[in-house]
């Protein structure tokens, strides 16, 4: 199966808002060299998985899915599947289908899927692929 990208940077932010996963085919630090033009005509691949707390308690969390590489793939609070390893990711929803290369260490991994678990477990269905 082919790639769509190399993961070079996994970003996990699990904050009091909310929580968001970025796989980059680069690094956010090499921002700070560029130029604004550079930046927003960016040809940077990448996924954002992202889950927004409400500030209501009778309000619902809001899950966003957003990939560089197509627009219609991910939408809003869909069901995914992801297959993971410490090489490989693979998202699925709605017969569409996203794979970036990883190169993880086994801590870094189980804190993904720890993440992925816990915080998104109401999108997510996890299938750990050795």
């Amino acid at each position: 199966m082919k790639t769509n990208f190399q993961c070079i940077e996994l970003t996990i932010q699990d904050e009091e808002f909310g929580c968001t996963i970025t796989f980059s085919d680069s690094r956010s630090a090499d921002d700070q060299f560029k130029s604004m033009e550079e930046i927003m005509n960016s040809d940077e691949k990448y996924l954002l998985i992202q889950r927004t707390y409400p500030e209501d308690d009778y309000d619902a969390d809001y899950y966003y899915i957003e990939s560089s590489e197509s627009d219609e793939i991910f939408k809003p609070n869909e069901k995914i599947n992801i297959v993971l390893n410490q090489n490989l990711i693979k998202v699925n929803s709605a017969g569409e289908q996203l794979s970036i290369g990883l190169n993880l260490d086994n801590r870094k991994l189980k804190d993904l899927e720890r993440i992925l678990r816990t915080r998104f477990k109401e999108i997510v269905t996890l299938i750990e692929n050795n």
